[in-house]
């Protein structure tokens, strides 16, 4: 098989540390990669020099063209908008056979070998061909199974021949992501170190090692997150996320004893259920929230906006509400939940959909407490007692999700708290330019 022939396209660049993981691809004693990383550490920079080195191997080793070249995430929605063109960068036009094919996305080359970019969630899916190399990108979030039962069978009965060195049988797989507690990720990364599996190699690298986010980002990151997320988000470590969903929250150090002054401006967050809605009363003062009061156990929206005005006359009152009352009603009538507030003269704050339930944990976690120790949300324990009750008692399921048994009923006042500090103090994503070195 005659190699892909040459090219004076832009080489990939990488920083250092990503470098490191590059050297080390195709050597027989880390078959297996893992390198567990902090966000914006590059990952898709090396990615690009991983998939290309790949592509020009398998045309100069012989390797069958039943074994392809894939790049995993844990969905074919993730996996395309984060890679597909970065992939069609990376392959130069004179490698490849044709025009890629944008449906499957998937480029064949002059050598006859197959590139593709596939989701893992349906794995059963992918059965057939063999692999001589994967990528799985956001290796914490891909099912274990799909690696179990299809990426290492499949990887298996892949051979070629090296120049000057000879036979190797088996393809290869760098898997890599941020860790998201002690799952299939940390399990795959121990295999890689010192005394574990004899073809795995793993690292371990912070964002800051990156080289790619200035440590001033880091430092406003740490401002505005817990500290255990930014642990894991950008220090790449392995943390636990079994126990209380709500872990910054302390009684003692969150209360306040302040109370609603008359005509002081109120900020609500509400959750709607029939019969259980849900509601924590804010105030901002200095730009920092206090949770004063709460409503819970309430019928429906008319029931819940009469209590509000009866208790509160002479407010001015925004509601932050779960998105999802702009379809519905709690009285099952015609009527949306929001507009019947909107009715009520209140300003409703709402986006089409709902924050994500990790982003609207996370962002409690880091107002209860930052990286920084600063504690910005307190809560007048007194006046909100089922607020605090379900602070303290709502825990992650098996699965690693908040629990929402209604047996138990902890999670509506939690949700109502969350909505607006997801919406008023939001944890916003690092974004940086890139400082690269070069890989070809």
């Amino acid at each position: 098989m005659s190699p892909l022939p040459r090219t004076f396209d832009p080489p990939v660049k990488l920083t250092p540390k990503q470098a490191n993981i590059y050297c080390w691809g195709f050597q027989p004693e880390a078959r297996f990669r893992d390198a567990v990383c902090g966000r914006r550490f590059g990952k898709t920079f090396l990615g690009k020099a991983e998939m290309r080195r790949a592509a020009r191997l398998a045309a100069e080793w012989g390797v069958s063209v039943e074994d392809e070249i894939w790049y995993g995430a844990p969905t074919f929605k993730q996996a395309k908008r984060v890679f597909w063109r970065r992939l069609k960068q990376a392959i130069p036009e004179a490698w490849r056979a044709h025009r890629p094919n944008e449906t499957e996305c998937s480029i064949t080359l002059k050598s006859g070998h197959v590139m593709r970019v596939v989701g893992l969630d349906n794995y059963d899916n992918l059965r057939g061909s063999g692999l001589f190399f994967v990528l799985v990108d956001e290796w914490a979030d891909c099912p274990w199974a799909a690696w179990e039962e299809v990426l290492r069978p499949m990887l298996s009965t892949c051979q070629y021949q090296i120049p000057g060195v000879g036979m190797r049988k088996g393809g290869h797989a760098l898997r890599i992501g941020t860790p998201k507690g002690f799952n299939h990720c940390y399990d795959t990364y121990l295999d890689g170190k010192p005394g574990g599996e004899p073809d795995h190699k793993s690292w371990q690298y912070t964002s800051l090692q990156g080289g790619n986010v200035p440590e001033e980002e880091l430092e406003a990151a740490k401002r505005k997150m817990d500290p255990r997320t930014f642990r894991q988000e950008y220090e790449a470590g392995f943390e636990n996320y079994a126990g209380v969903v709500y872990y910054t929250f302390n009684r003692d150090e969150c209360r306040t004893s302040e109370r609603i002054k008359p005509g002081e401006a109120l900020h609500i967050g509400m959750d709607f259920n029939v019969m259980k809605m849900a509601a924590v009363v804010y105030v901002v003062r200095d730009d920092l929230p206090m949770a004063l009061d709460e409503f819970h156990g309430v019928r429906d929206t008319p029931e819940m906006i009469e209590k509000i005005q009866a208790r509160f006359p002479g407010h001015s009152v925004a509601v932050y509400p779960d998105a999802s009352g702009q379809n519905t009603s709690s009285k099952n009538a015609s009527e949306s939940d929001l507009s019947l507030l909107k009715k009520a003269k209140f300003t409703v704050i709402v986006d089409s959909t709902n924050p994500g339930v990790k982003d609207r944990v996370n962002s409690v976690n880091a107002m209860f407490l930052n990286a920084y120790g600063e504690r910005r949300l307190k809560v007048n324990i007194d006046q909100c007692p089922q607020l605090t009750l379900c602070l303290e008692r709502q825990t992650y399921t098996d699965k690693g999700e908040p629990d929402k048994d209604p047996k138990k009923g902890h999670d509506h006042m939690n949700d109502a708290a969350g909505y607006f500090i997801a919406k008023r103090y939001p944890i916003k994503t690092i974004v940086t330019s890139m400082k690269m070195g070069v890989a070809r």
